[in-house]
């Protein structure tokens, strides 16, 4: 829920709104009107209208007569560069540089005819004088105005609030007040034609017919530029109330003013209704502090809004209840998401156990545990990659297995992975079969194969191949009884050693 305020200082007293803004409804607070002359100052009859009200954001609008409205129609192409350009098409229509003004615009629906080109309304202001609402609407309020409009162009918010004014034919708002008439021609519920007459209720019976000429001038105005006859008058302001005004208006345009239809806000009394069309610019300037305003903001450039810290402290209370909100709402979130993990993980330490006992024989919940038991079971099942005997040690238990009374060669001798070829020369073939038992003997050689033997001619001796696959069996405890020479060789041959040598040939 946010609180717009909208200010209008008048001729003579300053009228203020206060509106309070809903999800889908707006509605009306407060409406206030202090006599300028009981203050002896704008910035006093402000500061006694708004004693006692709250608002989030403030509004004002400077006097149509202290600025200039243009409507251009730039081409299709100049769409990009629109900033550029439309600096120097607006002040080519100006008496001085924009360098003093600050200048605001909108892009306009097309109508008929504007087909081919883009229509913009542009509002522009000396700087200085938008600079003395700002400090008029601070002096009074203790707040800077998030929005300054431009004369009777914030009355086109009240479509907002009044959708009837936004109708295809053009409609006409005539602002009365005391020492000026404000006149605003909305179409589409957009601002397309605005004028300011000095002349008020205050110049009645005697400049009438000044008056009424200007109006009748300002409609051929808005007819020059190809706009269609008003199809409604409205008549807002504090002069509304003047009796024989509409009579007045209506001689001399041709056309019955028509009473403002009623405002769509909520929280109005029969009073306040009644009121709604004198405090309809103040009801309109605080409703274009909404995302949906349809006129312009002179808070442009060097006097673009910018919240204190004023802003903040009113805040406060605010965002510390969102605090305190975010906080509970984050504890509540933990608090759930730990008992969803406690949850979880009884879960899981109840499926550790099952498969703990099925896979591994043993229950255990402690993940740690489970995974030494599975390394456990998983070294357990397979081969230890250190192998019981290499080729060296191979090669020196042969050196230990052929007696001694053979002459034996070795020409080559290939190891791989626990096999074994050899290929040797004895004297005979007897020796080859002994050297082949010899090894067959031996608890770490398995498979012992002899693959063949050739005689060599010229050397008078046996060449065999041999292969066998280096694997110990068991060791088995055995009582033998022998000579003590027996013992000793029995104990190098378990051992893979080398045997005593006492003689031939290796």
């Amino acid at each position: 829920m946010a609180r717009w305020l909208g200010v209008d200082v008048g001729d003579a007293s300053v009228r203020v709104a206060l509106l309070r803004s809903t999800f889908r409804n707006i509605g009306v607070e407060a409406l206030r009107e202090e006599p300028i002359a009981e203050h002896g100052s704008a910035s006093g009859a402000l500061r006694a209208a708004v004693l006692g009200l709250k608002a989030d954001s403030y509004g004002s609008a400077v006097s149509g007569a202290r600025a200039f409205l243009r409507v251009l129609r730039l081409p299709k192409a100049a769409q990009k560069e629109l900033a550029n350009i439309l600096s120097f098409e607006v002040e080519a229509t100006l008496p001085f540089e924009l360098d003093d003004a600050v200048m605001d615009h909108r892009i306009l629906t097309r109508l008929r005819g504007d087909e081919d080109s883009i229509p913009i309304l542009a509002g522009v202001a000396y700087t200085h004088d938008v600079r003395d609402q700002v400090n008029l609407v601070r002096r009074g309020t203790g707040h800077e105005p998030s929005r300054v409009g431009i004369g009777p162009l914030p009355l086109a918010n009240l479509v907002q609030v009044c959708p009837s004014l936004s109708q295809k034919e053009p409609v006409a708002i005539i602002d009365v007040d005391q020492e000026h008439t404000d006149l605003l021609i909305l179409q589409r519920g957009e601002a397309r034609f605005a004028r300011c007459i000095q002349r008020g209720v205050m110049s009645l019976p005697h400049e009438a017919t000044q008056l009424a000429r200007d109006l009748r001038q300002s409609i051929g105005a808005w007819r020059a530029h190809g706009g269609d006859p008003p199809s409604a008058i409205y008549i807002v302001g504090g002069g509304s109330v003047t009796p024989g005004i509409e009579t007045f208006i209506a001689r001399e345009l041709g056309i019955a003013p028509q009473s403002l239809p009623k405002l769509q806000v909520i929280g109005a009394d029969e009073q306040t209704s009644a009121n709604l069309p004198r405090f309809a610019r103040s009801i309109a300037i605080a409703l274009g502090q909404s995302r949906r305003a349809n006129d312009l903001n002179l808070r442009q450039g060097p006097l673009e809004a910018q919240q204190g810290f004023h802003f903040l402290r009113e805040k406060t209370p605010l965002l510390a209840g969102l605090a305190a909100a975010v906080t509970v709402s984050f504890g509540f979130s933990i608090f759930a998401e730990s008992r969803a993990l406690d949850q979880e993980r009884t879960h899981l330490e109840a499926r550790l156990q099952a498969s703990s006992k099925m896979h591994l024989g043993t229950s255990t919940s402690d993940p740690e545990e489970a995974a030494e038991l599975l390394e456990q079971a998983i070294s357990g099942k397979s081969q230890d990659p250190m192998p019981q005997m290499d080729g060296f040690d191979a090669l020196v238990a042969l050196s230990g297995l052929i007696s001694h009374d053979i002459t034996h060669d070795i020409n080559e001798y290939y190891y791989d992975r626990g096999k074994i070829m050899l290929t040797g020369m004895v004297p005979t073939i007897d020796n080859a079969q002994a050297v082949r038992d010899a090894i067959s003997g031996h608890r770490c050689f398995q498979d012992v194969t002899m693959k063949g033997t050739k005689r060599l001619g010229s050397k008078q001796k046996q060449k065999y191949d041999l292969s066998f696959v280096v694997k110990c069996a068991p060791a088995t405890s055995k009582k033998t009884s022998g000579s003590k020479g027996a013992a000793k060789n029995a104990g190098a041959a378990k051992a893979g050693g080398s045997a005593p040598k006492t003689g031939g040939k290796k």
